[in-house]
């Protein structure tokens, strides 16, 4: 028995018809951002002063992870070296992994700047503005998780940023010319390095959260349909 060979114009359709489901195109404004602070350290007191526990309210730490405008998925390079141990045409050799070592995420502003507060506390970790002491590294470190998503909002791509801290806390310019815009905050993140996170099952939604109250403007289609991470 014979299988005939498909036409030139069914496989044309076949090709265009995945662009018509979730195996089409990635969109970069489909996307989940997940921020985890480092959590309550009271052996932190002695070097930075006080004690700070930025997951005091997870609320809130969840609705500034709504608030990211935009953010970056870093990449990795191999590092290598030519090997000159053979002969004939060179050939380069793995000798390092490296990857970027932040990531630039751009925050809507409440109207009291809560998120410029949420990261000037976690800054606060490092260091005590009165001895000028260095807090202990795995004190301050914590992880930021970034979802891709797809047209029915789930979870087809992510990365986890390990040992993250926010490096820069960009300056925020006032104007009295900038009469219909908002505030951005732009936080340098720095990290160790990333892992491939595997996606939950299933479509993420809403618990515990009215998205209206969110800024509505330039925010990502993935507003309607995030999940609140009790983690």
């Amino acid at each position: 028995m014979s299988i005939p060979e498909p036409t030139s114009s069914s496989n044309m359709n076949n090709w265009i018809s995945t662009f018509h489901t979730n195996e089409g195109y990635a969109q970069p404004n489909r996307y989940d951002v997940l921020i985890h602070p480092p959590g309550p350290d009271f052996d932190a007191k002695e070097m930075i002063g006080e004690e700070l526990d930025l997951r005091d309210n997870l609320r809130d730490v969840r609705k500034i992870s709504l608030r990211c405008e935009s953010v970056t998925l870093p990449g990795r390079n191999l590092s290598s070296t030519p090997d000159s141990n053979v002969h004939g045409p060179l050939r380069e050799v793995v000798n390092n992994v490296n990857y970027a070592d932040s990531v630039s995420m751009i925050f809507q502003a409440s109207a009291d700047l809560r998120e410029r507060v949420f990261f000037e506390r976690w800054q606060r970790l490092a260091f005590n503005p009165d001895t000028w002491n260095v807090g202990y590294y795995n004190d301050y470190v914590g992880e930021v998780e970034i979802y891709l998503l797809d047209k029915n909002e789930e979870r087809k791509y992510g990365l986890e940023l390990m040992e993250c801290f926010p490096k820069s806390i960009a300056q925020t310019d006032l104007s009295y010319a900038a009469n219909n815009e908002i505030i951005k905050l732009t936080i340098d993140m720095n990290f160790r390095y990333w892992k491939r996170k595997l996606p939950r099952v299933g479509t993420v939604t809403t618990e515990g959260f009215h998205h209206n109250t969110i800024i509505e403007k330039n925010t990502p289609a993935s507003l309607k349909n995030l999940t609140y991470d009790h983690r």
